[in-house]
């Protein structure tokens, strides 16, 4: 068979990259493929390198940054996959996020905490289509709640003539006017931009995340824990989308010249990884908020509906509405929720098995976890791990 030379344009500076190229890198060696890499460290907005205006190769995965990248790749006359998606009419498959999970599971959380207000923190339009998307989806999803959503464009991301003091400034101004509003709850569209947020909101003297929550997209580990506080994100799942973009090039590499293929593949994303920058709730009523804090903390002690009534002055049915008013949920279903989301999060981390994860979130028994994982979330414990664990 022969070898196959395929050149990885993807930049090694941030995690989704490097999570592109695990997933690349698991396709390699899962099926053997008799595939030449060519890999250089670099970032997202390096240029080609010129040993490519003369390569003689097979295929390309390539992060395109412009129009100018695209026509230089376009060149070579290989098959080719973009994965990073603002470069327009490309002639190309591009492998990449679906935005929508993304802004659904961002706005779902926030909404679980009680936010009645909210914001995006994003780039100008003009930057990345990818990214207006999210803001756009979760604005969307926001008014069709019932809510309000106040947006942000003027980061320095799409600005190069902004520099990062002005952009600080900038943010914390635009909290400043938003103060009524508050607590309110904020998607950023990357981390970096989360992590600039709450700088912006410790120089205007904003608790987070009593006054404004913050929340990024990417999960990106050491932008989050270099947050402070920590930085709650949507997790994008980059392997997959690598692997995945791997399989349709080593397809399109042995497919006849004029063969058609799907132009845009989306990977949904499936977790929020909670952290502290979102760890509250935005409840106003007293008697709501303390039962949502005895949940939080003995959920997986085995405790029942009238454990958390009796930690209140209200009779069960009038703590019901409430937590319908407050929650659109009952308390049973809130105390599953908290025990899901320590077992998913068991489950994504660990490799404990699946009764010792049962005993210790407080389900009877790993069969009874398995059937609320099925009717809650139509899925496995053993597939859930299996498609969000931690490589």
């Amino acid at each position: 068979m022969n070898e196959k030379k395929v050149a990885l344009l993807i930049e090694t500076s941030a995690a989704y990259g490097r999570g592109l190229l695990e997933g690349i890198g698991r396709f390699h060696q899962q099926k053997n493929s008799n595939w030449s890499l060519i890999i250089e460290p670099s970032g997202l907005i390096d240029r080609p390198p010129p040993w490519l205006k003369n390569w003689d190769g097979d295929g390309i995965l390539a992060r395109i940054n412009d129009r100018s990248m695209a026509n230089r790749l376009a060149k070579l006359n290989i098959p080719m996959i973009d994965l990073r998606g603002i470069a327009e009419k490309l002639n190309t498959p591009f492998v990449g996020v679906d935005n929508r999970t993304v802004s659904e599971l961002a706005f779902q959380h926030l909404r679980n905490r009680g936010f009645r207000s909210f914001g995006v923190v994003t780039t100008p339009r003009s930057f990345h289509k990818h990214l207006n998307e999210r803001c756009d989806i979760f604005l969307q999803l926001v008014q069709q709640a019932g809510f309000q959503c106040k947006i942000f464009r003027g980061t320095r991301f799409g600005n190069p003539a902004l520099d990062w003091e002005t952009q600080q400034e900038k943010i914390a101004a635009w909290l400043g006017k938003r103060s009524q509003q508050f607590p309110i709850a904020l998607l950023c569209v990357n981390d970096l931009i989360a992590r600039e947020t709450i700088e912006a909101c410790h120089r205007a003297n904003l608790s987070v995340p009593e006054q404004v929550a913050v929340m990024g997209v990417d999960n990106d580990t050491y932008l989050c824990t270099l947050s402070s506080p920590p930085m709650t994100s949507v997790a994008v799942d980059a392997p997959s989308i690598g692997y995945k973009a791997a399989e349709l090039l080593e397809e399109m590499m042995n497919a006849p010249q004029k063969s058609e293929y799907v132009q845009e593949t989306l990977l949904p994303c499936q977790e929020v990884v909670v952290r502290a920058s979102t760890d509250i709730f935005a409840i106003e009523d007293p008697e709501v908020t303390q039962a949502l804090s005895y949940i939080r903390e003995r959920a997986c002690l085995n405790i029942g509906v009238d454990e958390v009534v009796a930690t209140t002055s209200l009779c069960r049915t009038l703590l019901e509405r409430r937590f319908a008013k407050s929650l659109n949920r009952s308390i049973y279903k809130e105390i599953l929720r908290v025990k899901l989301d320590r077992a998913k999060a068991l489950l994504r981390t660990t490799d404990q098995a699946l009764s010792q994860i049962a005993e210790v979130t407080g389900f009877q028994s790993s069969v009874y976890l398995s059937q609320v994982f099925r009717r809650e979330l139509q899925t496995t414990p053993g597939r859930w791990r299996a498609e969000n664990a931690v490589q």
